[in-house]
C-alpha cells in the first residue's frame, strides 16, 4: 500500500525454542513434527557433497529513530521511537567447482520499499572493494515493505513527497546511509562466512493466514475460476547448511502485507516479517548456531493481507485494536509453518546463473502474443488515478468522497450513480480531483482517470530494472513493485515454460526487488481500478510488458546467451534534496542529569503486565547507536546485571518527545511476555547528547531502580 496522503511481539524468545502465540499461550517449536513432502525424495541430510559456497550475515539498517517520516502508508507518519530495529539480510550463493565463477547475491531488507538509488550506490561500494565481482546483474535488492520503516531514501520525487515528515522534508541522507551501510555490510559479512555448504528447498501452504482485499478485480479474471484460492497460500523455504551440517540460514518467501501494525503506529518496526524472522533466529542461534540469519522475504502479495486485519482497517478488515496482538499473530503463522518446513527440504542442484537490464517502460512495446488477443500495445507515460487516493483496506485515507473503482467511465462529481458520498465535501473533493486532472488525462491509460500525472512531472523514473536468478532447480523473479496474486502466477506460468526444460522446477516471485514502480495488475484487474490497478502506473499492460521481459531473459538464460542492457538507470547521487534541520543542540534542566530517571518503575510487575520508565535524554540523531541499544532490560544473575532485551526485541519499545526546544524526554517500555523467567529486572537508557558551544557529542547512560517479575 502506498501513502494515501499525497492525495489531500518479531519476539526475541525469553525461551527461543517457544513460540507466543496470539491467544497468549506458547507452542514448543522443537516439538513440531515435520513429515517429508514425500518420503522417497532424498533428505537434506542425504544430499552430496557440497555443490556450492553459501554465506549468510545480517547488518542493522534501523536509522533515525525520531523526528523522520515513515514510507509505506502515508506522509507525516512521523517517527517517534523504536519498537523493534531493522535489518538487512544477505546470502551469497557460488558454484563450489573453482573453475566456476558464478554467484549470486540476494538480499531481503526490513524497509518499505527498494529504490534505485539504494541499488546504484550499494553495487558501487561493493565494485570499490570486489571489482566486477559482484554487479547490477548478480545482486538482487528486495524489501519486506513494512509500512512503519523509515521513509526518505528515494531519489525520486513521488517517494520523497509519500516520506514527509511535519515540516515536510521527505529526505533524509542519514537515513539513506543508514540503509546503504548496512546492506553493504551485511554482503560483506556473507562474503566473509562464506564456505562449502548445500542448499534445500521446501513448500507448503499456509491456508487462512490471508486474504484478496480486492475480490471484485481478482474476479474480473477469466482465469481466476482455475484456481482453489484467490491469493498464493504457497511458503517457499531454502535452507542454507555448512557442509558439516550446521544451520547457517533460511530465506522464506510467502506473500503478506506486512502492515499488522496499522498507519497509526510511529515506532519502528519490520512488523509481522520480523515477528517471524527473530523468531526463527532465536530458536537456531540458541539450538545450532550463533550468527543463524533467517529472512522473511515478500512475493507477490499486491492485493493479499492478513486475515485478521490491524487496528486501523476498513469495515469488514478490523483487526484487535492492540497494535502488537496483530502483529504477534500474523507473525507467528508465518514461523509456525516455516518451523513445519525446517526439516521437510530436498536438496537444491544444478548452476548458478542470472540475467538482468533495465528498460524503459515509458513507450515500451508489447508484442501481441503477450496482449492476449489485443495485438501489439504501447506502455504509457507512469500516473496515478483517482482510486489511488482512498488508500487500501488495511490503510484508508479517508478522503471524502474518493472510493476504489472510480473509472472514467462510472466517475460521477456528484457520485449520484455510486452513491458512495453525495456530501457536499465529498461532491467538493471530486470536483478538485476533476479540477487537478482535466489536462492531466492520456487515452493511453484507458480506464483510468488520472490524479497524478507523475511521469509527465518527472515524479517518477521510467528506467526499471528486470531481473532473474537460477539457484539450481529454483528460479527467482525479482520484479521492481507490487504484483497481485493473478500477475505473480502468470509470471510464474509463462517462466516455466522456459525453464522447465533446463531442470528448474520452482519459481518465486521476489516482488519489491531492486526499485520500487507501484503495483502491477493484468488487464482485466486494471479496468476495475481499484487501488492496486489505479496503482499501476505504466497503463493497462504494464504486467504484460513484464513477462514479456521476463520470457526473453529466461530464454537467454536456458540458451546460454548474454542479454543486451542498453538503457541505464538515472543517477542523481550528486543532486541536494531538501532535509530537515539536524540536531542543533540538546539541553536540559540546570537541577537534572542525562540519564536521569524521571519516572520509576513500581516494585514488582507480573507477566502480561507493562513497565514503563521515562528518563531525562537527548536526540536519537546524535548517534542512530547502529548495532547498538537505546535501551537494556537487565536481569540479576547470581549478583551480576545481565543484558536480557535490547531495542531490537519485540517486547520492548523506545520512545522520544521533545519538550520545549531542545529538551528530551525517552520513555522505555516493556511488554512483559508469559515466558519471561521471574527475578529481580532493572531498566537502563543509553544515549548521547549535543554540546550546542562546541559540536561535541557525549554518551551518557541512566538506570532505574530495580523492581521484580513474580
Amino acid at each position: 500500500m502506498l501513502l494515501t496522503s499525497l492525495c489531500a511481539a518479531a519476539v526475541t524468545l525469553s525461551s527461543p525454542a517457544c513460540l507466543k502465540n496470539a491467544d497468549g499461550s506458547t507452542t514448543d517449536l522443537t516439538s513440531i513434527s515435520a513429515q517429508p513432502v514425500d518420503s522417497d525424495s532424498p533428505t537434506l541430510a542425504q544430499s552430496a557433497a557440497s555443490e556450492y559456497l553459501v554465506g549468510a550475515a545480517k547488518a542493522d539498517i534501523t536509522g533515525p529513530a525520531a523526528e523522520t517520516g515513515m514510507f509505506g502508508y502515508s506522509a507525516k507518519q512521523a517517527v517517534i521511537g523504536i519498537n523493534d530495529r531493522l535489518y538487512s539480510r544477505a546470502f551469497i550463493i557460488a558454484e563450489a567447482k573453482p573453475s566456476e565463477q558464478n554467484r549470486i547475491v540476494y538480499v531481503s531488507t526490513d524497509i518499505g520499499a527498494m529504490f534505485t538509488a539504494v541499488k546504484l550506490e550499494v553495487i558501487k561500494r561493493l565494485q570499490a572493494d570486489f571489482g566486477s565481482l559482484y554487479t547490477d546483474e548478480n545482486v538482487m535488492l528486495t524489501a519486506t515493505h513494512t509500512h512503519v520503516g523509515n521513509g526518505g531514501y528515494s531519489h525520486q520525487k513521488l517517494y520523497q513527497m509519500a516520506s514527509q515528515d511535519d515540516t515536510l522534508a521527505g529526505y533524509s541522507q542519514q537515513t539513506f546511509e543508514a540503509i546503504v551501510d548496512g546492506i553493504v555490510r551485511s554482503i560483506k559479512q556473507a562474503h566473509n562466512n562464506l564456505t562449502p555448504g548445500k542448499l534445500s528447498l521446501a513448500q507448503g501452504k499456509l491456508a487462512a493466514a490471508t486474504r484478496n482485499r480486492s475480490l471484485a478485480a481478482y474476479y474480473a479474471n477469466a482465469d481466476a475460476k482455475d484456481f482453489d484460492s484467490n491469493v498464493n497460500e504457497v511458503m517457499t523455504q531454502l535452507r542454507l547448511d555448512a557442509a558439516d551440517d550446521t544451520p547457517l540460514g533460511l530465506i522464506n518467501w510467502f506473500a503478506i502485507h506486512p502492515t499488522s501494525f496499522s498507519n497509526q503506529f510511529n515506532h519502528l518496526s519490520a512488523d509481522n516479517k520480523g515477528y517471524a524472522q527473530l523468531g526463527m533466529e532465536a530458536k537456531l542461534r540458541q539450538q545450532h548456531n550463533p550468527n543463524f540469519v533467517a529472512a522473511f522475504a515478500n512475493a507477490d502479495e499486491g492485493d493479499v493481507v492478513a486475515s485478521g486485519g490491524n487496528a486501523n482497517s476498513a469495515a469488514g478488515y478490523e483487526g484487535s485494536q492492540n497494535e502488537w496482538e496483530n502483529v504477534i499473530r500474523d507473525g507467528s503463522v508465518q514461523l509456525q509453518k516455516a518451523t513445519e518446513l525446517w526439516d521437510q527440504g530436498r536438496p537444491v542442484s544444478g548452476p548458478i546463473d542470472t540475467r538482468a537490464r533495465w528498460v524503459n517502460l515509458s513507450g515500451y512495446e508489447v508484442a501481441p502474443e503477450f496482449t492476449q488477443g489485443a495485438g501489439k500495445q504501447t506502455l504509457c507515460l507512469p500516473a496515478r488515478g483517482y482510486s489511488f487516493a482512498p488508500g487500501a483496506e488495511n490503510g484508508p485515507s479517508n478522503i471524502p468522497g474518493v472510493y476504489e473503482g472510480m473509472t472514467r467511465k462510472s466517475l460521477r462529481l456528484s457520485d449520484s450513480v455510486n452513491k458512495v458520498d453525495t456530501s457536499l465535501l465529498g461532491t467538493a473533493t471530486r470536483s478538485a480531483f476533476g479540477i487537478v486532472s482535466s489536462v492531466s488525462q492520456d487515452e493511453c491509460q484507458a480506464e483510468k482517470p488520472v490524479l497524478l500525472p507523475t511521469g509527465k512531472w518527472g515524479w517518477v523514473d521510467n528506467q526499471q530494472p528486470i531481473q532473474l536468478m537460477r539457484i539450481g532447480n529454483l528460479g527467482l523473479i525479482g520484479i521492481p513493485g507490487e504484483p497481485t496474486t493473478m500477475v505473480g502466477r502468470h509470471l510464474r506460468q509463462a517462466v516455466a515454460k522456459e525453464l522447465a526444460p533446463a531442470g528448474v522446477d520452482t519459481l518465486v516471485v521476489a516482488g519489491l526487488a531492486n526499485n520500487y514502480s507501484g503495483y502491477v495488475t493484468t488487464r482485466a484487474e486494471y479496468a476495475q481500478q481499484h487501488y492496486e490497478g489505479a496503482s499501476t502506473e505504466f497503463g493497462p499492460y504494464q504486467a504484460n510488458a513484464y513477462e514479456q521481459e521476463y520470457v526473453q531473459l529466461a530464454q537467454a538464460m536456458r540458451e546460454g546467451t548474454k542479454i543486451i542492457n542498453n538503457v541505464t538507470p538515472p543517477d542523481r547521487s550528486n543532486k541536494r534534496f531538501a532535509e530537515r534541520p539536524g540536531v542543533t543542540f540538546d539541553d536540559k534542566p540546570a537541577n537534572q542529569a542525562w540519564g536521569q530517571v524521571l519516572t520509576q518503575p513500581k516494585d514488582s510487575y507480573h507477566h502480561n503486565e507493562l513497565v514503563s520508565v521515562t528518563f531525562r535524554g537527548a536526540h536519537p540523531k546524535n548517534n542512530l547507536r547502529t548495532e547498538d541499544t537505546f535501551l537494556k532490560v537487565q536481569r540479576l544473575n547470581q549478583g551480576q546485571w545481565v543484558d536480557y532485551l535490547t531495542d531490537a526485541d519485540f517486547e520492548t519499545s523506545y520512545t522520544w518527545q521533545r519538550e520545549g526546544i531542545a529538551y528530551s524526554k525517552v520513555t522505555i517500555n516493556w511488554r512483559i511476555n508469559a515466558d519471561t523467567p521471574t527475578g529481580t529486572y532493572r531498566i537502563m537508557h543509553l544515549g548521547d547528547w549535543k554540546n550546542g558551544w562546541d559540536d561535541t557529542i557525549t554518551p551518557y547512560a541512566g538506570v532505574s531502580h530495580s523492581f521484580t517479575v513474580q
